[in-house]
């Protein structure tokens, strides 16, 4: 009788348990809202992409109010942006790069490295974030730029820039949403 009796408590341990340590079906609805107020603010990018990219990363299945949704997008822009000065480096070490490409593709990796510190945290609590933004992507248009007049035309290069532009568009409109609720 006695084991019987440990079989249940065990059980209804476990059911206590996992009553208390599973987000109510409410709580776990509050990511998905913050997030879809971010995405609703997006610039070129549709609301769908921009769902699957936030909802992708795990940090944003665990905030709790639109600051920390903003603070979450900063962060994956800033390690696309690291990614993206890393991509441009990467290419200046291949052999089949054009050498009438090789000044543009440096600058790009230094441009990069430089937007990298205006995608911080520090402008968001400062209310900076907005300007902050918009100097990262002056980095990115004059990257763009220096590529056009060089004529370098590598697919691989378009796409990076594409992949961070989504990222950029995202965190611009988290950032938006904080600082003009």
């Amino acid at each position: 009788m006695g084991s019987r009796n440990n079989s249940v408590l065990f059980f209804a341990a476990i059911a206590l348990f996992a009553f208390l340590h599973f987000p109510s079906q409410i709580e776990a609805t509050i990511p998905t809202e913050l997030v879809s107020k971010v995405c609703a603010q997006t610039v070129n990018l549709s609301y769908e992409i921009c769902v699957n990219f936030l909802m992708a990363n795990p940090k944003s299945l665990l905030v709790n109010n639109m600051k920390a949704v903003a603070e979450n997008a900063l962060d994956m822009a800033r390690r696309e942006t690291a990614d993206t000065s890393s991509f441009f480096a990467a290419l200046l070490e291949r052999k089949d790069i054009n050498p009438a490409s090789r000044a543009a593709l440096e600058s790009c990796s230094s441009l990069f490295k430089q937007a990298v510190t205006f995608l911080n945290l520090n402008g968001l609590s400062g209310g900076t974030a907005t300007l902050d933004m918009h100097s990262a992507l002056d980095k990115a248009t004059e990257c763009k730029s220096e590529l056009s007049a060089a004529n370098v035309s590598i697919k691989s290069v378009a796409e990076k820039l594409e992949g961070w532009r989504n990222f950029y568009s995202i965190a611009s409109a988290a950032v938006r949403v904080v600082e003009n609720p």
